[in-house]
């Protein structure tokens, strides 16, 4: 007799698919025009919120465990943000130096790859850890990093 397994729930296509293209397109989209106002000096607290959620949006996303070379890289980039977070704080305006704007446009490259090919089960997973993350009291979602403190 065959026994029915308890506690998950099997996942449906749709979320075993990817997400639909044009849904993946326009996620893309909200990121790269982040980073365009960031690098046009025309940053401002919610683009920087969105960079920040691009780079916490890849991590959960990897396949656990994340491999070293990519957890030191989303390590540099959460640095690269927190010296931006500092200089708008003093008064700098928001931008990303133009020294750090290839590390920012390789995560969003590696994150228009994910969320272009995961499951859409994986998305949302990854969704839901951002959320836990957010109303949490950690500085940071990312084992290792260097931030001592958040910001609003």
């Amino acid at each position: 007799m065959k026994q029915k397994r308890k506690g998950r729930t099997p996942r449906t296509k749709a979320a075993l698919l990817p997400l639909p293209a044009a849904l993946a397109r326009n996620i893309s989209i909200e990121y790269h025009l982040a980073l365009a106002a960031m690098r046009s000096g025309n940053g401002t607290h919610d683009t920087m919120v969105a960079l920040m959620r691009a780079l916490y949006m890849t991590y959960f996303m990897l396949e656990a465990p994340v491999q070293a070379d990519d957890l030191a890289f989303l390590l540099d980039i959460e640095a690269i943000l927190q010296k931006s977070i500092e200089a708008a704080a003093q008064g700098q305006g928001w931008f990303v130096s133009d020294e750090y704007l290839t590390f920012i446009e390789r995560l969003l490259l590696r994150l228009d790859t994910l969320v272009g090919g995961v499951p859409s089960y994986r998305y949302r997973e990854a969704w839901a850890r951002l959320d836990c993350f957010v109303k949490s009291s950690e500085v940071s979602p990312l084992p290792g990093s260097r931030l001592l403190h958040t910001w609003q």
